[in-house]
């Protein structure tokens, strides 16, 4: 008696020839519904006196859970990533118009107002802040922060021009120790944001000082 096996059986596919069906990318693939017909024709035409183990069914079937599974993650990660990107889009749109906190001297007043922030060494020491046209240098108004803890200080100045000068801000701090500059930091405009595709961190175009990196804020306003 002939016993046709997988090997011979006429109509059959192998499994090298079912898992170079073509793709549109050029890639290839085995599908689950591939996997049952070629374990059905396996288990039809196997030969009677030399059955396929358990074992070895048992593993195809863990293969094609495997496969299935791959395939889900797949949908599921793509599904991921585009929820993730629209909630990027909406969270970008959403800080357009506000400040950002960045290290600088000079920026433009937002509805009449200036603001910014000082770091101040020691307790009870005093800041005096200086606001200067940036073009003419001309001196536009003081401000005396007195006694102020140790950490950060911020300021504002609320009458400030709002004709769109940029205005320069110059700190000094006097304590026992005498008097010192400091370094200020101020708030400047977002004028745009746009998405990085390498990792789909944001990307700030902060007025009069460029682009920044998202991570590189601390601060909004």
């Amino acid at each position: 008696m002939t016993v046709n096996t997988t090997n011979n059986a006429a109509g059959l596919r192998t499994f090298d020839e079912m898992n170079r069906k073509a793709t549109p990318n050029g890639q290839t693939e085995l599908s689950s519904d591939d996997f049952l017909l070629l374990m059905t024709k396996q288990l039809q035409n196997q030969d009677p006196l030399s059955p396929m183990q358990n074992e070895q069914f048992l593993a195809q079937l863990a293969q094609m859970s495997s496969v299935s599974g791959i395939e889900n993650l797949n949908t599921t990660m793509t599904s991921v990533a585009n929820a993730m990107s629209n909630s990027m889009i909406s969270e970008a749109s959403s800080m357009l118009g506000q400040r950002a906190l960045i290290n600088g001297s000079s920026t433009r007043a937002h509805e009449g107002s200036v603001d910014g922030r000082v770091l101040v060494p020691d307790n009870g020491s005093e800041v005096t802040l200086t606001y200067t046209d940036a073009n003419s240098g001309e001196v536009l108004h003081r401000q005396v922060l007195s006694d102020q803890f140790a950490g950060k200080a911020d300021f504002s100045w609320d009458e400030a021009p709002s004709d769109g000068r940029e205005i320069r801000v110059s700190a000094t701090i006097s304590n026992e120790g005498g008097t010192q500059d400091a370094s200020v930091q101020l708030y400047a405009l977002i004028e745009g944001v746009e998405i990085d595709p390498t990792n789909n961190g944001m990307i700030l175009q902060v007025q009069d000082y460029g682009q920044y990196l998202g991570s590189e804020i601390t601060a909004l306003r």
